[in-house]
């Protein structure tokens, strides 16, 4: 991003947060050499939301028709949808502030978001199959949540993860086909035409990497010489399939991140019907009986309660989600026990199943090329299966990072260039399953993240897979010419080198998932239409309702559930 691009973040952050008025943002616009032909329109936008949103804020209702908790890429596309009937009335609330810091507009920087406050962050419990090492457990805590925060990868599931789900749920509107369809319609796609694949004029802008760095397409070509299938789209065809390489798609429209708050939320944050408080907190649920009757809130340090007149909806991810269930008396009675909550509905799965992509941290490079940070320093990717005659997707997943990534174990051991650059094996199909749980009684105290990653022997072996892969990718001709030398670890590993190396390299992309299983059986946490078992006017849509991590970036399954959402309660009032 240039420093005219901040400048204009800066701008828009200081209008839509009530900083500076109209005037003053295209008289400062125009002094920035930023006036252009959409200014004006911009300038109405940006206005019309901030003068709407402090009404709404002023005149809070003391019932709502919906409720939405999180604003993270479901909530966003839910709240979208609902808000198309102008009766409706929906409270949306977010625990972190607007989404118009400088580094959430820049997708190059998109990890220095990363421990500041729109990050809630969640660190993972010490874990001897990571070598005692504690890791970070990022989630966005900003409009928007993770699209906002997190890279920006648009990566559709594969056929095979819905066909799961199916399985799973025995509700065929979970399938691929009618996923398809959805993402047809809610795409905006900036490549090559697809009628079958992509969708164009939808609300999500997505592209494939643009104008990426020399080492992006020489991975694509190191990938051909070893017989590994690349194609044009990596949200093509590859969904059907088992494998492939491509360019990786993302969100970033003329150089900034087009997240889903600026997707779906947006465009309706104008509306009457629409209200949404920022820096809100949702501490627990009102129930009367085992009915959600609303929320106990509290914003500026004071507490209130807000009624739903229809239904309540969580969308504050894998492990607010489970939290606040477990805070309202659902989950696991012993647990809720222990802590002098009483239990409202008996749900014991609460919390637990919980799934992350574990991202090692890394092979590495030295580039003879300088720095070049492109779009979110991330452009090409790809996914295999780490054994032959492998069923279900792909468990493996390698990506190329244009930074010296790695664990601080790894970094400390090999200290990396400046300038060296990163294949990262990614394991995205765990078979390890960890849980959250509750810290204490309090609201205001963060869960326990138990994500025991790496525990299950499989995992190690499949990692071990993918690292041997990417040195093979990293050392073919086409990266080789681009290299100095070869980094970490600089040798073929095999034994306890190899399962050290695994572990202290173990980190995670941030997609966290399963802690609310959907299903149909008595022990699922919410059911096909995403109703809380045991408990009335109450649903999840987010990623904790996955009844198995799907094998790509989170961000478009969880705009797939929240769609999904909107379609079933649109279908049943």
């Amino acid at each position: 991003m240039s420093i005219k691009d901040h400048r204009q973040a800066a701008l828009e952050a200081s209008f839509i947060t009530g900083r500076i008025d109209r005037r003053d943002f295209l008289r400062f616009m125009g002094a920035a050499g930023l006036f252009g032909a959409g200014v004006p329109a911009l300038a109405d936008q940006l206005d019309a939301i901030r003068a709407n949103q402090a009404e709404r804020a002023k005149t809070l209702l003391a019932a709502y028709d919906y409720i939405v908790c999180g604003s993270g890429s479901a909530g966003c596309a839910i709240v979208n949808r609902l808000a198309a009937d102008a009766s409706v009335s929906i409270l949306l609330v977010e625990a972190g502030d607007w989404d118009t810091a400088p580094s959430v507009a820049d997708p190059r920087v998109w990890f220095t978001n990363l421990g500041t406050p729109r990050d809630w962050g969640d660190v993972a419990e010490r874990s001897i199959h990571v070598n005692n090492r504690a890791i970070p457990e990022h989630m966005g805590r900003v409009v928007g949540g993770g699209s906002s925060i997190n890279a920006t990868i648009w990566s559709r599931p594969f056929k095979k993860d819905l066909d799961y789900w199916v399985t799973a749920t025995g509700d065929q509107a979970w399938g691929y086909e009618h996923a398809l369809a959805i993402y047809r319609r809610v795409e905006d796609w900036r490549g090559k035409p697809d009628a079958r694949y992509r969708g164009q004029g939808g609300p999500v802008w997505c592209q494939p990497a643009h104008d990426p760095a020399p080492i992006a397409p020489a991975m694509l070509q190191a990938c051909a010489a070893l017989g590994l299938p690349v194609f044009d789209d990596l949200n093509g065809v590859r969904e059907e399939r088992d494998a492939g390489f491509a360019l990786m798609n993302q969100i970033i429209k003329e150089g900034q991140r087009h997240s889903m708050a600026q997707a779906y939320l947006y465009p309706v944050l104008g509306q009457k019907n629409v209200t949404l408080l920022v820096n809100t907190h949702v501490d627990r649920l009102s129930l009367s009986g085992n009915e959600v009757v609303g929320g106990e809130l509290v914003r500026d340090g004071q507490p209130f309660r807000v009624r739903a007149n229809r239904e309540v909806i969580l969308s504050t991810g894998a492990i607010n989600t489970p939290k606040l269930l477990m805070l309202s008396g659902i989950g696991d009675q012993q647990e809720l026990k222990r802590h002098g909550i009483k239990t409202v509905v008996h749900s014991p799965e609460v919390g637990k199943n919980f799934q992350d992509h574990i991202l090692h941290g890394a092979c590495l490079w030295e580039s003879n090329l300088p720095g070049d940070l492109r779009n979110s320093g991330a452009e090409a990717s790809g996914f295999m299966h780490s054994r032959r005659g492998r069923t279900g997707p792909p468990d493996l997943n390698l990506v190329q990072i244009e930074l010296p990534y790695a664990s601080e174990v790894v970094a400390k051991r090999y200290s990396p260039p400046a300038n060296s650059w990163a294949l990262c094996a990614g394991l995205v199909q765990p078979k390890s399953r960890g849980h959250i749980a509750l810290r204490s009684a309090k609201a205001s105290d963060r869960p326990l993240v138990h994500a025991n990653f790496l525990s299950h022997p499989d995992d190690v072996k499949a990692l071990a897979v993918g690292i041997e892969m990417c040195r093979d990718i990293g050392n073919a001709a086409p990266l080789r010419q681009l290299s100095k030398r070869e980094v970490a670890p600089g040798k073929k590993l095999s034994g306890q080198e190899m399962t050290d190396f695994i572990r202290n390299g173990a980190t995670t992309y941030f997609h966290e998932s399963g802690t609310c299983r959907m299903g149909k059986d008595d022990r699922a946490v919410v059911d096909s239409k995403l109703r809380v078992n045991g408990i009335k006017r109450l649903r999840i849509a987010d990623s904790s309702i996955m009844p198995r991590i799907v094998s790509v970036a989170t961000m478009a399954t969880c705009v797939l559930i929240g769609e999904r959402m909107a379609e079933i309660l649109k279908t049943e009032t």
